[in-house]
């Protein structure tokens, strides 16, 4: 990209910045996930999937915007990084946000199922979440490793971004029905349940749709950009470093997706967030212990 120097060196620091936050925030959920029983039940399985993805999301797919700018630091990046490591870059760049984007589209239908069926959804073994999280990971990879064919090898640059849009659309689609049928079911049940486990089911499902709409809001921007770009028409109005920000802007975005369940988490889960005060309380009393006593 033709940028300053100075400029890319801002946008390197910002890109490590927001990638750093991403994998903290969604470290520090899984080890409460792990550390409490009460957050490790069946209806959070796919939410801990979704946390694993998104902290991968901040780890690794970061990586692939560093061979867009044209710093130092990036330029001494890529010209130790071997034609293997790019393709590598490439196809993580793809697949953990891709993983975490089906994840959300499979909460969508198992919030439905819950929703419509929920003496049947009760009855879910824990295998056969086993099974989807597999299935939600090799879905996700296949996709990619496609795209990464398409775009390397395809008659076509534009071909991958075809079939990534295309499997965008779809998530898109199974989460506006599954959420949709889930309003109609609200408004239009006979018999609402008010015991317990109904109203738990139920804010959970508000919830995880909170989280959804969200990140939503934060992904979109960024898949509708990359539909436009097919349309040289309409982008031609921008310049080389117009389009740079225009397009590294929408990136961090479609990144900050990947951060905000957590913050969801923390504010509309009680259960998570006493877990939360509780370790650092926990952490604030190991670290004063660790401190030595002042010789009076």
């Amino acid at each position: 990209m033709q940028l300053s120097s100075s400029e890319c060196i801002t946008w390197f620091a910002v890109f490590v910045t927001v990638a750093a936050a991403i994998v903290t925030v969604n470290l520090i959920s899984i080890i409460l996930f792990i550390k409490n029983r009460s957050l490790r039940t069946r209806a959070m399985y796919l939410v801990i999937n979704l946390t694993v993805a998104d902290m991968f999301v901040g780890g690794f797919s970061h990586f692939h915007l560093f061979g867009l700018l044209s710093c130092p630091i990036c330029d001494i990046m890529e010209k130790n990084l071997s034609l293997e490591l790019e393709v590598i870059t490439d196809f993580l760049f793809v697949w953990f946000p891709l993983t975490s984007l089906t994840t959300i589209a499979v909460i969508s239908l198992d919030r439905m199922h819950a929703t419509i069926r929920p003496f049947r959804h009760r009855l879910i073994k824990k295998w056969v979440y086993g099974v989807t999280i597999a299935g939600v990971w090799v879905l996700a990879a296949m996709v990619s490793t496609a795209c990464l064919i398409l775009r390397h090898y395809g008659e076509e640059w534009s071909h991958h971004l075809y079939l990534l849009e295309s499997f965008h659309c779809l998530c898109l689609f199974v989460i506006c029905v599954s959420y949709s049928s889930i309003v109609v079911k609200f408004l239009c049940g006979a018999h609402p349940q008010h015991h317990g486990a109904a109203n738990r089911q139920r804010k959970l499902t508000v919830t995880l749709f909170i989280m959804t709409i969200l990140s939503l809001l934060l992904w979109l921007p960024y898949a509708v950009f990359l539909f436009l770009f097919w349309q040289s028409s309409i982008m031609k109005f921008l310049s080389v470093q117009e389009l740079a920000r225009f397009d590294f802007s929408l990136i961090i975005l479609y990144f900050m997706n990947s951060l905000v369940n957590p913050i969801v988490y923390t504010i509309r889960m009680p259960e998570f967030r006493k877990a939360l005060l509780l370790l650092f309380k926990r952490q604030r009393r190991q670290n004063a212990r660790d401190i030595p006593l002042r010789a009076l």
